[in-house]
């Protein structure tokens, strides 16, 4: 079977690169319902840009700072894609298409395994449709490769639920430490799957205690070194910003949320929205998963375990957010396809029309939350930013108001700050002291920087951060202040979303997606590009 499960990789890695090609960087929304756009792209992506350009391969920067809330497996392999084919966005998602890919490659073996290649093909198809795994399948985002890493180790499980061979125990030891490395504690949930297995599964087929020990052991000792190091090297920065904010504050606090629904309303409704076909088609095999699950056979009781914890963790954690269900479909898909009508389906090239059609509608209706967006997408302020990049000057640049989801952070400028109106948030369970370190400053704290700065210094060096993160988000109470904002920092350029006033300290001009740019009359010189301002 290793022709068709490289097969399958091959098709669904290019698919899923295909359909990524017109978006832009963080411009596709992850959420159709709550309209929440993936600004983490942007984010993940300027790390892992930093990272290739700096040779800092230990710890994650975002913006100058640390960004230590995640650990670094995303940033290391987009990183390592970029050194082999350059800076822009398809190097940059190249490796989670290629994870999912492979993962869709066993989900495909495990659904033949347990019915036909028929039902495996159509579940694999369907699978690869289903919009957010489509989305998050080929974007740099933490979210592919969780799941392409939780399919790999339940493969492991499912081939060999004692884990005695090398390749299941080392397979899935390692599948467990890669996930860790991606998403911090949600790595967790293969290991915690095999333990409720261990527990419920039939005897004759349950890993021995010793054996899931041992695995847990393995992956911990994969994981250990980076966790050690940042120890080490930022021990209260990732403290506070892995941990306490993290872990701790989003997952058990109580964190500002982009809905009002409840967490079950949230999921309930958004499930069998995003994805009506694979949800129907897997209910329908519920009773014969049932019947299955009371003969205590082995797959069905691998698979219970696979959908108690993945929903047991998104109801139990606390701040919402519709990605959390995609290591869902995947068990879903298996469900639906060897326990489904499909299974039973005679003759069976019927299945492929079927199939063929529910992932038609996903194309003819991109725009409705359940279907595959195929139009080119572009965050507002894309196109200023961009034809700001390739004028190459070398001031400052001040996004007043933002509406680039962080695309600015991709482009090769030489420092962009963030100029928000509002009150900073106030440092706590859901935030660093951004403000005591000076990187969040009043205009007044800008305007007055130089004398500042010093004090500034030492509070990052306390943190040990040697970077120069001050000033990148400034915060405004008052529209006047933009103004005199403008008057007093003459040598800076500005990014505004709305007409403004001339000054006489900038050439302003006019763009055509109704922004505007305040140049600095004294421009500065920048070097070349380093890659490209469209990437």
């Amino acid at each position: 079977m290793r022709r068709p499960f490289l097969l399958i990789a091959l098709v669904v890695a290019s698919f899923l690169i295909l359909r990524s090609l017109p978006a832009g960087f963080a411009s596709t929304y992850l959420d159709p319902l709550g309209q929440i756009i993936a600004q983490d792209e942007a984010l993940y992506a300027s790390t892992s840009i930093h990272m290739a350009q700096s040779g800092d391969w230990l710890t994650p920067m975002f913006l100058n700072r640390p960004a230590l809330y995640k650990p670094p497996l995303l940033p290391w392999l987009a990183a390592a894609s970029v050194k082999l084919f350059g800076i822009s966005r398809t190097p940059l998602r190249l490796p989670a298409a290629i994870l999912c890919g492979l993962a869709a490659g066993l989900i495909f073996l495990w659904i033949a395994e347990l019915a036909s290649w028929q039902c495996a093909l159509c579940g694999v198809a369907l699978l690869a449709a289903s919009r957010l795994f489509t989305i998050v399948g080929a974007a740099c985002l933490t979210d592919g490769l969780l799941v392409a890493f939780f399919i790999a180790a339940m493969y492991a499980l499912f081939s060999d639920p004692w884990l005695e061979s090398r390749a299941a125990f080392w397979t899935f030891a390692g599948a467990v430490a890669a996930s860790v490395l991606t998403k911090s504690i949600a790595g967790i949930l293969p290991l915690m799957v095999l333990v409720l297995y261990s527990v419920t599964a039939p005897s004759k087929y349950k890993p021995a205690l010793s054996r899931v020990a041992l695995v847990a052991l393995a992956a911990a000792g994969l994981v250990a070194p980076w966790y050690a190091w940042q120890f080490a090297a930022h021990p209260r920065w990732f403290w506070t910003d892995h941990f306490l904010v993290e872990i701790f504050g989003y997952g058990t606090g109580a964190p500002p949320q982009t809905s009002h629904e409840n967490r079950f309303a949230f999921y309930l409704l958004r499930l069998p929205l995003t994805d009506p076909v694979l949800v129907a088609l897997a209910l329908a095999g519920v009773p014969a998963f049932f019947a299955a699950l009371r003969k205590r056979t082995p797959e069905a009781s691998l698979l219970a375990c696979w959908i108690i914890v993945v929903l047991a963790s998104v109801f139990g954690w606390s701040y919402r957010n519709l990605t959390y269900l995609l290591p869902l479909f995947p068990a879903l898909a298996i469900v639906a396809m060897a326990y489904g009508p499909f299974a039973k389906m005679t003759p069976a090239w019927w299945m492929f029309p079927l199939t063929a059609a529910a992932i038609a509608l996903k194309f003819i209706a991109p725009l409705s939350p359940w279907g595959i967006p195929t139009a080119p997408s572009h965050v507002p302020a894309a196109p200023a930013l961009t034809a700001y990049c390739e004028l190459h000057r070398g001031n400052d640049l001040l996004i007043i108001d933002p509406d680039d989801e962080l695309f600015a952070a991709d482009l090769p400028l030489p420092r962009i700050r963030y100029v928000w109106r509002g009150e900073p948030p106030q440092a706590g369970r859901y935030a660093l002291d951004f403000a005591d370190m000076g990187i969040t400053l009043s205009v007044a704290q800008f305007d007055d920087l130089p004398k500042l700065r010093p004090a500034f210094r030492r509070k990052l060096r306390e943190w040990g951060v040697d970077a120069d993160p001050i000033g990148t988000v400034i915060y405004y109470p008052d529209p006047a202040q933009i103004a005199s904002l403008v008057a007093a920092h003459p040598n800076s350029d500005f990014l505004l979303p709305h007409d403004a006033a001339p000054a006489a300290t900038h050439l302003l001009v006019n763009e055509p997606d109704g922004h505007v740019l305040m140049l600095s009359r004294d421009p500065k010189p920048a070097p070349a590009p380093a890659w490209t301002c469209n990437p």
